[in-house]
């Protein structure tokens, strides 16, 4: 199991990434204004959604394209004469390893890490978070005007947790199985990114049930 300070270099260079992707988007969010929380999270999503086509694209020999950002949902995307679209939704370790992570990254802001610990049951915590961010978003009736428009969307979800390992996946198994979900059927299927992960982007293959 690996620590959180052995994860340190990892941490700063995560959090490197997301401040690339912010100054990337800031013409597009308003030039020199001072940027917000709320607009790193947003330049976050636009990079978790670009990462997901080029990997999408090139599997499956597609070239989706990101047409418009309605939020909700994230992107609408369009392959010849198929209109998809896609919603993000990160799964936190914790509420206050979610404020480590963007405090970091937003600028101006000052950095509010994660207490040392010791975390008790991290990869349990992990598991029923991130069954709970999906359930929010299978059963938020906003969703069904893009089912109408353009059919079932995908559901990306960008694991958060520097503890990660293989074993990690049993847990999310276990507190999904365990799970009651009203699913609306806004949404086709679910994809995972995780840095953590010798493989980016993968289908979270317990959906559908």
């Amino acid at each position: 199991m690996r620590d959180l300070r052995s994860l340190k270099a990892e941490h700063i260079s995560r959090a490197r990434t997301m401040r690339l992707f912010y100054a990337h988007s800031t013409c597009a969010l308003g030039g020199g204004k001072i940027m917000s929380r709320r607009d790193t999270q947003q330049a976050h999503e636009r990079a978790q959604v670009a990462a997901f086509l080029a990997w999408f694209n090139k599997r499956y020999r597609a070239n989706f394209q990101v047409i418009a950002e309605p939020n909700p949902p994230e992107a609408i995307i369009n392959s010849g004469r198929t209109k998809r679209w896609i919603e993000v939704t990160d799964a936190f370790w914790s509420d206050e390893y979610a404020i480590d992570e963007y405090s970091y990254a937003t600028p101006g802001e000052r950095h509010r890490p994660i207490a040392k610990g010791p975390h008790l049951n991290p990869d349990a915590t992990f598991a029923e978070r991130f069954v709970e961010v999906i359930r929010k978003k299978f059963e938020k009736p906003s969703y069904l005007p893009s089912l109408a428009l353009y059919g079932p969307g995908y559901l990306l979800v960008p694991i958060n947790y520097p503890l990660f390992t293989r074993g990690t996946l049993d847990y999310m198994h276990e507190a999904w199985a365990a799970a009651a979900i009203n699913d609306l059927g806004c949404f086709r299927a679910i994809y995972t990114t995780n840095r953590a992960s010798s493989i980016y982007v993968q289908r979270w293959t317990a959906y559908p049930r």
